[in-house]
């Protein structure tokens, strides 16, 4: 029986220990205290984990991946029985899996290699070293940004940690007015912030040059250093920020030849980094010049965009995943995404509560009427809710399904407006050239 440890996990990706389960494997997992992107989202209601454990064998909790408990752990977790694979599905936790993997000698981005990808101005540099496409950019402290020292890049640019998540200070800058407000709400967000985030969030930031195109991403498995994408996306974003994200519809309603473009230009960019195996949430800008990388994760893709791809597919990625690091052959047929669908992203654009009278019976029937089979957006009468302004704290998730991606997404958006009328709150909404 093969022993799959995974360590830290997103809320999509407590779904992976049912499928190593599956596959026949002994699940041991790893939850940290200190840092743990699975604690940021579920906050203390572990009652939420309780469903998934029952696939897994060993639950264990330790303070930090950072110190020798984790390497101690792991040490003996291998001597009592082999682990056969070391996995995370965080981003809280795939460089420290890494440097273990790499120890252990199980399979996994080598931890040089890694580092140099999801570290923002390492993988710039890189790209620029190899003359591939990559937006000019520059490093500043937060505090030389908070101190006053201007970019040299002209505007408009964007502004974003070198290593961080979920959209976490960062910010698109058009004129110096966005600029100066993100200034003013840097000072602001950082000292507020949950001591996790602030922890995992770096305090240099990237400022480079902004590219005007559809933002798409592509989901990868890299194995022998070979490149196959699994599926791409389209991504519209939020009509009042262009800095969030509202949707993933997938397929991207690229044809052929674009898609190719996107394979070879990331084949491209793997190799420059010297990245072999694992598999990869690749996050693009495409214009008439082609394709412009935004930023590589090397994890599962996030949200419940899994969720929607077992949907359209019967495929579960999580079996891909688990499969991959055990170093079983994986063979992609992007053939299987026949039909369309959207993960939209629930979320107050101005804050607030809902209101006071809303029915939660009053939700089906509305669900019902968009066929959406997949809606975690329950909330209570005068519930609060925070202001969109990042990936956490959003109110739930939809999926949206249709016959091709734009209608999809189409569809997702008047649901967007029926679903404020709802709940009395002024819900996010998206735009884009293709949804005109």
């Amino acid at each position: 029986m093969k022993h799959v440890v995974f360590v830290d996990s997103t809320v999509s990706g407590l779904l992976a220990f049912e499928a190593a389960k599956r596959l026949g494997c002994h699940v041991t997992f790893i939850h940290q205290r200190d840092a743990s992107f699975l604690t940021i989202s579920i906050k203390d209601d572990t009652s939420r984990l309780e469903p998934y454990l029952r696939y897994v064998d060993a639950y264990l909790r330790i303070d930090n991946l950072e110190g020798g408990e984790f390497s101690r752990l792991l040490a003996n977790l291998h001597a009592e029985r082999p682990i056969d694979a070391l996995i995370s599905t965080s981003e809280a936790a795939i460089v420290p899996v890494a440097r273990e993997a790499q120890r252990i000698g199980t399979l996994y981005p080598r931890y040089e290699a890694l580092c140099g990808a999801v570290y923002k101005s390492r993988l710039r540099e890189t790209l620029r070293a190899h003359g591939l496409r990559s937006p000019d950019f520059e490093v500043l402290s937060e505090e030389q940004l908070i101190n006053g020292v201007v970019p040299s890049l002209s505007l408009p640019f964007v502004v974003k940690p070198t290593r961080g998540f979920a959209k976490q200070f960062s910010a698109i800058c058009h004129s110096q007015t966005d600029f100066d407000a993100f200034l003013a709400e840097l000072r602001q967000s950082r000292k507020g912030a949950d001591p996790m985030i602030d922890h995992l969030v770096s305090r240099d930031y990237l400022v480079e040059q902004y590219i005007d195109g559809t933002l798409h991403s592509a989901e990868v498995i890299v194995q022998d250093t070979k490149v196959s994408c699994f599926a791409t996306t389209i991504r519209f974003r939020a009509d009042h920020s262009e800095i969030l994200e509202m949707t993933a519809t997938m397929p991207s309603g690229l044809d052929a030849a674009q898609r190719d473009e996107i394979k070879a230009y990331v084949q491209a960019v793997f190799s420059a980094l010297g990245l072999d195996v694992g598999l990869y949430h690749v996050e693009l800008l495409r214009d008439a010049k082609g394709p412009c990388l935004v930023e590589i994760n090397a994890r599962m893709m996030g949200s419940v965009a899994p969720q929607m791809y077992r949907m359209l597919t019967g495929i579960d990625p999580f079996e891909l995943l688990v499969r991959l690091h055990l170093g079983e052959p994986i063979l992609i047929d992007d053939s299987v995404l026949q039909r369309a669908g959207s993960v939209v992203t629930v979320a107050s654009r101005n804050g607030g509560h809902i209101a006071h009278d809303y029915d939660p019976d009053t939700l089906q029937p509305l669900l019902d009427k968009y066929a959406i089979r997949f809606c975690t957006a329950h909330v209570a009468p005068g519930q609060a809710v925070n202001v969109y302004s990042g990936n956490i704290g959003t109110i739930g998730h939809v999926i949206v399904e249709d016959d091709c991606p734009h209608s999809a997404a189409k569809k997702g958006n008047r649901f967007l407006r029926e679903l404020s009328s709802l709940y009395g709150l002024e819900l996010a909404t998206y735009t884009g050239a293709e949804l005109a």
